[in-house]
């Protein structure tokens, strides 16, 4: 009788182990789903003294065996990183294996902050001018771009060229909507802070076409321009907002003429603001980076 005894223990014992073991294999093994996140990527925080109150985070993406290396990278810095980081990354990545661009480093600047706070803020630091006609969250709050440009020359490319192994005179700015509106703006206002460009869709309308009167400036004093352009928009863009003068502004670009410009304009035919994106990038990666 003792000895049954200690033999049903033991069974019940053994129930219960196999069912505890089994418990934990199912929550190791994938079933309770967890965020997902991109290889060679990093991330950190930097709070701005030029754009008061601004924790800005900043993503950064890695070519594959970047710690192999013992060579620099170009960098490419991207505006709307909240919403454009993982696709610059990836539509990088396919062309990197490919062979068809150089292994770079991405930085996306974003703010992390959530889809209405992206909104307001892109308004803000995009924005060269205030425009109270076409600002559409506050109007108040637009024309930050020069304080923004600060954070970005002074605090975010020092703090990318000490971390990582960047090349730091094969750099580049790429943006879309408003963001290629602050990708213009700099191209003419602060042209020594990149050396590539990639405009995508810019909101040129802005402050009644304000951009174009700046490149027209910047020609009465310069006829040099050593820089990469690729400048794009969609066939199906907003005719008003960008395409008019987004056409006028590559025409007078390309009327000036300017020594060293390696320009490359396109339409991308049967697409919108939106859906332009993606090609754009890629073609202008490789308008850029071309290995």
């Amino acid at each position: 009788m003792r000895l049954f005894s200690r033999t049903a223990l033991i069974f019940v014992f053994l129930i219960f182990f196999t069912k505890l073991l089994i418990a934990q294999t199912a929550q190791t093994s994938g079933t309770e789903p967890r965020q997902v996140t991109l290889d060679n990527t990093e991330q950190f925080t930097i709070t701005s003294k030029y754009v008061p109150g601004e924790n800005y985070s900043i993503r950064v993406s890695l070519p594959v065996n970047y710690d192999s290396y013992d060579y620099s990278f170009p960098v490419l810095y991207v505006l709307d990183g909240d919403k454009s980081f993982g696709m610059a990354k990836d539509i990088a990545d396919w062309l990197i294996w490919f062979g068809e661009i150089k292994d770079i480093i991405i930085v996306g600047i974003s703010y992390g902050q959530g889809t209405d706070a992206w909104w307001e803020k892109r308004e803000r630091d995009y924005t060269h001018c205030q425009d109270t006609n076409l600002a559409k969250i506050n109007p108040g709050n637009t024309g930050g771009a020069n304080s923004f440009l600060k954070f970005v020359k002074n605090e975010l490319i020092p703090v990318i060229n000490k971390k990582y192994k960047a090349l730091r005179d094969s750099n580049a700015l790429m943006g879309i909507s408003y963001g290629g509106m602050l990708t213009s703006y700099v191209l003419f206002s602060q042209p020594e802070m990149f050396n590539g460009y990639i405009i995508i869709g810019p909101t040129l309308i802005w402050k009644h076409e304000n951009v174009l009167r700046l490149e027209a400036d910047y020609f009465n004093t310069h006829k040099v321009l050593n820089k990469k352009v690729y400048i794009a928009y969609g066939s199906l863009d907003n005719k008003s907002w960008v395409i008019d003068p987004t056409k006028e502004f590559i025409s007078r670009i390309q009327l000036h003429n300017y020594e060293g410009l390696k320009l490359v304009p396109e339409i991308l035919e049967g697409e919108t603001h939106i859906s332009s994106y993606g090609p754009a990038l890629t073609h202008g990666l490789k308008a850029l980076f071309r290995r």
